[in-house]
């Protein structure tokens, strides 16, 4: 079967999260989503609210509907693991050790919203995770990943090939929604095909401006495309804002 999904989305349980894990799945219920992939914060996260978070992602799902829990982890340096399918608290800070562990419980790793560390990463944690932010609409804009951000990714695959890319919503509340999806083929809809689609990179990211697959590749043409496109989606965004305010 044909499903979309969207990755890195926070509760209630997350300290800065608006609605529930029953209110966000009927919200992407009735967009059109067949699975979300929860991240909730690590510094809110502790054994009981990890035990809450996979009960109520549990409760929530349905053969139409897929709930997979995880946890974001802040790690030193200012960088951010969103770990896929994780419910278990991880006490070490550091970046590797968090990927490591990550993996011996069968998750899926992603550099989060790499911009905040202006696309700068060591070639360790770049070998080490399973995939990157191309593009998360909370911090590089709701209509199209950046220019910018797709080439420091294919520098980024020079050192790790087999890096994957990945479109994230990093959703706090309904305003921070936009259409970017994950899209894949699995045979049932459930947590274990879900990850092994995006551990495989059997998926593409998919929204209405922008399509592609998972290792972001894109021609010169259409990167160049991508900026001026993005530049002029922002403008009609700021324009449309000014109106708003002038008419007010």
């Amino acid at each position: 079967m044909r499903v979309k999904g969207a990755l890195h989305i926070h509760s209630t349980l997350s300290h800065d999260g608006t609605l529930s894990v029953r209110e966000l799945s009927r919200f992407y219920s009735e967009k059109g989503y067949h699975f979300l992939a929860m991240s909730e914060h690590s510094e809110d996260m502790d054994e009981r609210k990890a035990g809450q978070l996979q009960k109520s992602c549990a409760e929530n799902s349905s053969e139409s509907f897929c709930m997979i829990p995880g946890i974001e982890f802040s790690c030193e340096g200012r960088i951010h693991i969103p770990a896929l399918g994780v419910v278990e608290t991880i006490r070490s800070e550091e970046p590797l050790e968090v990927i490591q562990e990550v993996h011996r419980l069968d998750g899926f790793a992603i550099l989060a919203h790499p911009r905040r560390i202006k696309w700068n990463c060591s070639p360790a944690i770049l070998r080490a995770v399973n995939a990157v932010e191309i593009w998360n609409v909370g911090y590089d804009g709701k209509f199209l990943p950046s220019s910018e951000g797709m080439k420091a990714f294919q520098k980024m695959r020079q050192i790790n090939p087999d890096l994957l890319a990945v479109a994230s919503h990093d959703l706090h509340q309904t305003g921070g929604y936009y259409d970017a999806a994950v899209g894949m083929e699995v045979s049932v809809l459930d947590p274990p095909n879900i990850l092994s689609a995006l551990r495989e990179g059997r998926y593409r990211i998919e929204s209405r401006f922008f399509r592609t697959d998972s290792r972001a590749r894109l021609t010169k043409a259409k990167s160049t495309s991508l900026g001026l496109i993005s530049r002029q989606l922002e403008l009609m965004r700021k324009a449309r804002g000014i109106f708003l305010r002038w008419s007010a």
